[in-house]
């Protein structure tokens, strides 16, 4: 016997190509969540919740946002629409939604990150009696990261990017408060 004999060698190689290829398999098969956010279900605005902002969108469409965990700034534009609310969490900088009715605020949404998203989803919106009020698409990069841009038939838009599943959820929250004012849309 030699001292190098390659029968161990090629045996240890195999056992550790084995066991590498194995944890590939165990990493690349586990189950990627991909639920879809918490659907919206647009009913009559309820008095305002205290201590939150109530976002006034286009036609009475209303958003709540907690004034304790985000920050709300209004933009203005020269141009209409004018209408532009950006909500950011007060722990998080990243995670930023955007309340617009302009569609180039949503461009990425749009056609970018489905693109590059693992997996993509869409439904149909509905107001509590049925109607149909708009179209809500979110999606899931590789990394794990969702963004989402929802479409109401009343010509608002909300959408976030990428962003890890916790500040998307807490960005969400907002998204599902969206409720119908229709006293305020009787005064325009």
């Amino acid at each position: 016997m030699s001292l190098w004999d390659p029968q161990p060698m090629i045996s240890r190689l195999l056992a550790v190509a084995f066991a590498s290829c194995l944890v590939c398999l165990l990493f690349s098969c586990s189950r990627q969540v991909t639920d879809p956010p918490r659907a919206v279900a647009v009913s009559a605005c309820a008095d305002t919740i205290a201590g939150a902002h109530r976002l006034g969108a286009r036609f009475g469409l209303r958003f709540d946002v907690p004034s304790d965990r985000f920050r709300v700034r209004k933009g203005q534009r020269d141009m209409p629409p004018e209408m532009l609310y950006v909500v950011t969490s007060n722990d998080q900088a990243d995670a930023k939604l955007v309340v617009s009715q302009d569609d180039d605020d949503f461009r990425d949404l749009e056609v970018a990150y489905p693109i590059f998203s693992q997996h993509v989803g869409e439904r149909t919106m509905r107001d509590v009696e049925g109607r149909n009020f708009g179209t809500d698409r979110w999606g899931y990069l590789q990394s794990g990261e969702r963004w989402r841009y929802v479409k109401f038939s009343t010509g608002d838009r909300v959408g976030y990017e990428p962003l890890p599943p916790r500040q998307a959820d807490l960005l969400d929250q907002i998204v599902s408060s969206a409720c119908f004012s229709r006293e305020e849309n009787l005064k325009k």
